[in-house]
């Protein structure tokens, strides 16, 4: 268990910086987004995420949003739009097509709030990954070891405060006014997530949207 303290976001990602890596989840949002429109990641971290989509729809506006200047900071770095919001307090400044939200909501105790406010700006598609606590290696330590299954931290336990499985994740995500299109393993046990991504990968991509969904100052159902 990691345990090296942070005392904010923008110290985390001081501290982090870049990762250097391309992830399945990554791939998996790229291939469900459009080839054109717009599209604001939420908790843009570096931005090495919409480097690599910037890559794979070269066509696409691109923009991230994070709660940690030095996050929006070294996003801008890279090229890209990038402002400080505490979605907790702020709305987005803008509705775009879609919105993509890759291992965040887990770090907040109100998500609820902030994925309520990512659906509100939403034209199209909003694309979250988390971690899944339903995943095997998680029921088996919890099963034989007796031991909370603890998900990816870099720093401190204290980064994942918000844990679900695909099942309490699809109610969740209905009671916040979203249905889930389709769902897919990001990181597991080879093949086996693909054919059971629930039980076999250890983090999940969500495709979801809005069951109202906004046009312009509008809603429509």
């Amino acid at each position: 268990m990691p345990l090296s303290e942070f005392s904010d976001y923008d110290d985390y990602w001081s501290e982090r910086g870049a990762t250097n890596h391309i992830y399945r989840r990554w791939v998996l949002a790229a291939d469900l987004l459009p080839e054109q429109g717009s599209v604001v990641d939420v908790g843009c971290g570096s931005g090495e995420f919409l480097t690599y989509l910037r890559k794979r729809h070269p066509q696409l506006t691109l923009s991230g949003v994070d709660i940690s200047e030095t996050s929006a900071e070294m996003t801008r770095a890279a090229g890209f739009d990038a402002t400080a919001i505490d979605l907790l307090k702020e709305r987005l400044p803008e509705t775009v097509d879609c919105i993509t939200c890759l291992e965040v909501i887990e770090h907040i105790p109100d998500a609820e709030i902030v994925v309520e406010k990512m659906r509100d700006a939403c034209r199209d598609r909003l694309l979250i990954s988390i971690p899944n606590v339903g995943y095997i290696g998680c029921r088996l330590r919890l099963l034989c070891f007796g031991r909370f299954p603890l998900t990816n931290c870099v720093f401190h336990i204290k980064e994942h405060v918000r844990f679900w499985t695909v099942r309490d994740f699809r109610e969740w995500a209905d009671r916040l006014g979203l249905r889930v299109v389709s769902y897919r393993g990001a990181r597991g046990l080879g093949p086996m997530q693909r054919f059971w991504p629930s039980l076999f990968s250890s983090t999940m991509l969500y495709e979801l949207q809005a069951k109202e969904r906004p046009t312009g100052d509008h809603i429509v159902k």
